[in-house]
């Protein structure tokens, strides 16, 4: 009987462990492909810009939002957005984003902190917020991840229906709703809100901005 040479005895001891690695790098990326996509039905990225939410985000961070919209994934989710939500807002109807004429807002999509709702009243002294909800007395805010200074302050400003307050956590810089009354325009309502950023995404920016990073490095390749 002939025998086979040691070298292809051993080659053929090692096909299947190499078939199992490369079937499981299949099933790996067809996974994370799989996952990828379940993540863009319920979410969306965008990208950080400037440095009004420092030290919650850094200009060049991405994060992922809930999304917002009109169809059955909203109807789902039962999306609401509540005090202290760092939230994603489209200001491009508003009469104070800079591409209607407007003063206050450079971009279409901007990412603050919602401080009050329809009803509340708020107001700002010496770096601290108060929060007065209805029925119920001011409350300075606790907020850690404010940016502040003891010369940040501005008038109580009491909400209308449907309209929201918003602010940067890099207080002294972020352009927001303290801007738009100071400027004199109306606040924002609610159905501005795309997005609410939930906190399990913040913890993960770090993540999300690699992946969206390497994803774009991807894209660039074979386009």
């Amino acid at each position: 009987m002939m025998q086979r040479p040691e070298m292809l005895n051993q080659r053929r001891k090692k096909s299947p462990v190499f078939l199992s690695i490369l079937t499981a790098i299949l099933v790996l990326v067809s996974a994370v492909v799989l996952l990828d996509s379940i993540r863009a039905m319920f979410m969306f990225t965008v990208e950080i810009k400037g440095s009004s939410m420092l030290n919650t985000f850094y200009g060049g961070e991405r994060i992922d939002g809930d999304y917002r919209g009109g169809d059955i994934v909203y109807a789902l989710k039962n999306f609401t957005a509540e005090r202290g939500d760092v939230i994603i807002i489209d200001t491009s109807d508003s009469a104070s984003f800079a591409g209607n004429g407007g003063t206050v807002f450079s971009s279409e999509i901007i990412i603050k902190r919602l401080i009050a709702t329809e009803g509340d009243s708020v107001r700002c002294e010496h770096g601290v917020v108060y929060l007065k909800k209805p029925g119920e007395e001011y409350v300075a805010l606790d907020e850690p991840y404010a940016i502040t200074r003891p010369d940040y302050s501005f008038p109580e400003v009491t909400l209308s229906e449907g309209e929201i307050f918003f602010l940067g956590d890099n207080r002294p810089i972020s352009l927001d709703s303290q801007e738009v009354v100071a400027y004199g325009y109306h606040l924002l309502t609610e159905n501005s809100i795309i997005g609410v950023v939930p906190k399990w995404a913040i913890s993960i920016k770090w993540f999300t901005t690699g992946w969206e990073n390497l994803r774009s490095t991807i894209n660039s390749f074979f386009t």
